[in-house]
């Protein structure tokens, strides 16, 4: 049997998503969902700000954006709706929040990434790692969307994360996140997904030191 019908991906529903609240709500919030087709989403939003507005406004992201891509509209056509709903729903008052969108063709194994101010994300292979960037701004700024993505072929044994910008910009002195790059060599062959998560949302805590906690979760998703 070829090896990317073998593709198996750990469901966040299992505990494979971990995320810290900074103060009450969390203003990070993630899902996984199944679409039509077949393929697997992994959604991963941050509200602006912290608290009850943070949290509403990434769960918000998160429901509007799984839905039509469950009832099997295209990405594009889901991201620029969940864009105009934040518009119209704010109003007068400034409401933005990242996606960070990660879809996976579990036949295939190749995965398209779509960021709208997202923090990195990471796919780990054996002794090499590879980080996922993409520079645009948020949903709930600009009424017209420029969508793009970045593509990757997934193998079994790779390890992908994603993280909010909590854990990206835990270290003042590393803002580039190499002490995660480093941790996630060090970690992500060897440790199960659910406890790597865990691990990585606490040295991202550690790295704060007196500094006020930002929101931080971390989902890991590992291809067998």
């Amino acid at each position: 049997m070829e090896a990317n019908k073998n593709l198996v991906i750990e469901k966040i529903r299992k505990g494979r998503v971990i995320s810290s609240a900074a103060a009450g709500d969390s203003g990070d919030a993630a899902v996984a969902c199944r679409l039509p087709d077949g393929s697997l989403a992994f959604i991963l939003s941050d509200g602006m700000g912290k608290g009850m507005k943070a949290a509403a406004e990434s769960r918000l992201v998160i429901n509007r954006l799984r839905k039509p891509l469950k009832e099997g509209f295209s990405v594009a056509y889901a991201i620029k709706e969940v864009n105009r709903i934040m518009i119209e729903e704010s109003g007068s008052e400034d409401s933005f929040a990242t996606v960070d969108l990660t879809i996976i063709d579990k036949d295939t194994g190749r995965a398209k990434f779509y960021k709208m101010g997202a923090a990195l994300s990471f796919v780990v292979r054996g002794n090499k790692i590879r980080r996922i960037s993409q520079p645009a701004l948020p949903v709930g700024i600009l009424p017209k969307l420029r969508l793009t993505h970045v593509t990757a072929k997934l193998r079994p044994g790779d390890v992908l994360i994603m993280v909010s910008d909590g854990i990206t910009e835990a270290d003042r002195n590393d803002l580039s996140a190499f002490w995660l790059e480093d941790y996630l060599m060090k970690y992500a062959q060897t440790t199960g997904p659910k406890v790597l998560a865990g691990k990585i949302v606490l040295e991202a805590r550690n790295r704060y030191l007196s500094r006020e906690l930002d929101d931080l979760t971390a989902v890991v998703i590992k291809v067998e």
